[in-house]
C-alpha cells in the first residue's frame, strides 16, 4: 500500500515537471529573443525578428513634377523617371519646329523615279499629262495621232499605195471574169460606234464596208491614200468609195475614176492593198461592195444609183453641213466637184441616155 502511494506521488511530480517545460518552450517559440552575442551573420527575410516592417534607410520623399527622384542610375528611365508625372515636356518653339519639319518633303537618297508620285508631295499632274487629257477631250481633229491608222510621214506606210509585185501582169483586165457583188447584212437598229484617236479599230472583212469609224469625216475627193477607219465615216452618210489596187491597169483606173466623179459629189477615191489581183477595182457603199476586173459602166451606174445616199448617218440635205464642218484632209490631192448639188439630187444623170 505504501509502495503504491509512493509510485502515484512520483508520477504526479514527473507530470508537473514536463508541463512546465512545454509551457516555457512554447513561450520561447512565440516570442523569440536574440542576444547581442548572436552568431547569425546572414540576412533575415522578410525582416529581422522583433523589427517592424519598415526599412531602416527609408526616407519619405515628396516628389514633384520639377524634381525627379535622385538615383545613381546613369541611363534612361522608361516610360518616365520614378516620381515624375507622365507628361511630355514640349516648349511652344519645339512644337512649332516639329510642325514645320513634318510639312516639308523629307530628303531621300533614291536617284530613280517615284510612282505614282514622290512621298509627302501633292499629287499634281504634269503639264504633258494635262495636254494629253485635252487631246483626248478633242478626240479627233484630223491632225493628231494619225499614225494609229495611217502615218503619211512614215515610209513604211507607203506600202499602202505602191505596187511592189514582181509580176504586174496578174492585175491585167480579164473580160471573162465576172464582177463580184457582196452585201453584208446588219440589224436594222445597228448604229456603228465612233472611236476617238486613242483607240485602234480592227475589221472582220475586206474590203471594209461597215463597222466602227473615226468621228471626223474625210473631205470628198481623190486621195493618195485614205485608211478605211476614215472613209467608213463617209460611207455611213451615203458616200461612194472607189478603191483600186496600186498594181491595177492605169487605163481601167482612170476610166472608173471618171465615171464615179461624174456621177455624184459625195465620193472618195483611194488605192488599197485589200483588193485581189483577180478583181483589182471596187466600188463601196455602206454594207455593199462591187469588185471588178474590168470596168462595166452599166454595173457601175446601177450600183451607185441603188446604194448611194444610203447609210445610218445619211442626210437628205448634206449641203447644210458639208461646207461648215471640219474634215480630214491628209493625203487629199483633188477635191470633189459638184455634179448637181452637194445633196446629189440626181445620180449618174449623164449616163441615163446610154442606159
Amino acid at each position: 500500500m505504501l509502495l503504491l502511494r509512493f509510485i502515484v506521488v512520483l508520477w504526479l511530480g514527473l507530470a508537473g515537471s514536463d508541463a512546465k517545460s512545454i509551457k516555457k518552450s512554447h513561450v520561447n517559440l512565440l516570442e523569440p529573443t536574440l542576444g547581442p552575442d548572436d552568431a547569425w551573420q546572414g540576412k533575415w527575410f522578410p525582416y529581422a525578428p522583433g523589427q517592424p516592417h519598415i526599412p531602416q534607410n527609408a526616407q519619405r520623399v515628396q516628389g514633384t513634377a520639377s524634381t525627379p527622384a535622385t538615383d545613381n542610375w546613369t541611363g534612361k528611365w522608361f516610360p518616365y523617371v520614378p516620381g515624375e508625372p507622365h507628361v511630355v515636356k514640349v516648349t511652344p518653339q519645339e512644337r512649332q519646329d516639329e510642325m514645320e519639319k513634318s510639312s516639308t518633303t523629307p530628303k531621300d537618297s533614291w536617284p530613280g523615279k517615284w510612282f505614282p508620285h514622290e512621298p509627302h508631295k501633292v499629287h499634281k499632274k504634269p503639264l504633258e499629262d494635262e495636254n494629253t487629257r485635252l487631246r483626248e477631250i478633242i478626240c479627233d481633229d484630223g491632225k493628231s495621232n494619225l499614225r494609229l491608222d495611217y502615218d503619211p510621214n512614215d515610209i513604211r506606210d507607203s506600202l499602202n499605195y505602191l505596187c511592189i509585185t514582181s509580176n504586174r501582169s496578174l492585175y491585167q483586165p480579164d473580160l471573162t471574169r465576172e464582177a463580184l457583188l457582196t452585201e453584208h447584212f446588219l440589224p436594222i437598229a445597228y448604229l456603228p460606234p465612233a472611236k476617238c484617236m486613242n483607240e485602234s479599230i480592227e475589221y472582220t472583212h475586206l474590203p471594209v464596208t461597215n463597222g466602227a469609224y473615226r468621228p471626223l469625216p474625210a473631205e470628198y475627193g481623190v486621195y493618195s491614200y485614205l485608211p478605211p477607219q476614215r472613209y467608213l465615216r463617209n460611207l455611213a452618210e451615203g458616200a461612194i468609195v472607189m478603191l483600186y489596187h496600186p498594181c491595177a491597169f492605169p487605163g481601167q483606173v482612170e476610166q472608173l475614176q471618171h465615171m464615179v466623179s461624174g456621177c455624184l459629189y459625195r465620193h472618195l477615191i483611194s488605192p488599197s492593198q485589200a483588193l485581189s489581183a483577180e478583181r483589182p477595182l471596187a466600188l463601196l457603199a455602206w454594207s455593199h461592195s462591187l469588185e471588178m476586173s474590168v470596168v462595166d459602166w452599166r454595173l457601175v451606174a446601177d450600183f451607185i444609183q441603188k446604194h448611194a445616199k444610203q447609210g445610218p448617218l445619211a442626210l437628205e440635205e448634206l449641203s447644210r453641213v458639208v461646207g461648215k464642218r471640219e474634215a480630214y484632209k491628209e493625203g487629199l490631192t483633188t477635191e470633189a466637184r459638184l455634179v448637181t448639188t452637194a445633196d446629189d439630187y440626181e445620180l449618174c444623170g449623164y449616163m441615163k441616155e446610154g442606159m
